[in-house]
């Protein structure tokens, strides 16, 4: 999927500039003191929760999945693996299903998180993209990750997660990478996934389906279905031999449809219900990367 999943964290530097912007999209995302749980649908269904807590600490308590919490801003102490830990900006705390933990923002002070929960069947598939011998469920035993990759990866996927503009095929890219490289990196045994190869095929086949149905919200599993793919392998797959994500190719079609619609005097906003943007904003941030000029401009000059 074109990261470097052997770089371990020590590759990483974590500077102010992280913090900083962690704290930035924290403070935007939610008001202080907000806290909302949602289950979202991607690659079979996950929950997800993001809050700010102040004077809150969570009693024992363990989850049937696994456990993925991000920090933004702020600092928490919670209670894992037998012993107290001080968890900061950018900092990841993995849990494996049932293990037990408790806690809450350091004292005086305020934590905001965002957390998911992949399932053990999700994860096995995830172990399944890598050379036999390992585990068939990844385990992570890592009292504190600090990845910056895969920080900005997970907290990229909730953040999507959240915006009714973004597509199936782009949440599941994104969470799909970021597990892939999370389990490469931190789980027991690091190891790399399997070769990705080209499979020229297979990739025909992806490309001349999101070709057919490029208006419609495609997922990756449908996708990864015509391709006869796993959807993780898939994405490895796609941007080894297209140069770019099964997302960004969907993207890619979407726009040429939309330039071909603007020439034959469609409204912008119009084009970019036709084209499968969500809305008239959606088109013109996409369309202005791709073309170079904006949908306006391009209206007048074509």
């Amino acid at each position: 999927m074109g990261d470097d999943v052997r770089a371990g964290p020590d590759r990483w530097s974590w500077t102010r500039l992280l913090r900083t912007r962690l704290r930035l999209v924290a403070r935007a995302a939610r008001p202080r003191g907000g806290a909302r749980l949602w289950r979202a649908p991607d690659l079979g269904g996950l929950e997800l929760f993001s809050a700010t807590l102040s004077e809150f600490s969570f009693r024992p308590h363990a989850h049937e999945e696994f456990f993925i919490a991000l920090t933004e801003a702020g600092r928490v102490a919670p209670a894992y693996r037998g012993s107290s830990h001080l968890i900061g900006p950018g900092d990841l705390l993995i849990l494996n299903p049932e293990e037990s933990h408790a806690g809450g923002p350091a004292a005086d002070g305020s934590w905001t998180y965002r957390r998911l929960y992949p399932s053990r069947s999700l994860m096995r598939e995830i172990a399944a993209e890598f050379p036999a011998g390992g585990p068939a469920v990844p385990e992570f035993g890592r009292d504190i990750v600090r990845d910056q990759a895969v920080t900005a990866s997970l907290q990229r996927y909730h953040m999507l997660s959240e915006s009714p503009r973004s597509s199936a095929l782009e949440r599941e890219t994104e969470l799909a990478r970021a597990l892939v490289v999370l389990t490469a990196r931190h789980a027991a045994g690091p190891r790399e996934p399997r070769p990705p190869g080209r499979e020229p095929r297979a990739v025909r086949l992806c490309k001349e389906y999101l070709e057919a149905h490029a208006a419609r919200n495609v997922t990756l599993r449908e996708l990864a279905a015509v391709a006869g793919l796993s959807p993780f392998h898939l994405c490895r797959v796609f941007r080894e031999s297209a140069g770019m994500t099964p997302h960004a190719y969907q993207t890619h079609l979407r726009v040429r449809h939309a330039r071909f619609l603007l020439r034959a005097g469609l409204p912008i906003a119009r084009t970019a219900v036709e084209a499968g943007f969500y809305d008239q904003a959606h088109l013109s941030r996409h369309f202005r990367r791709i073309v170079g000029i904006p949908p306006g401009q391009f209206t007048r000059d074509a």
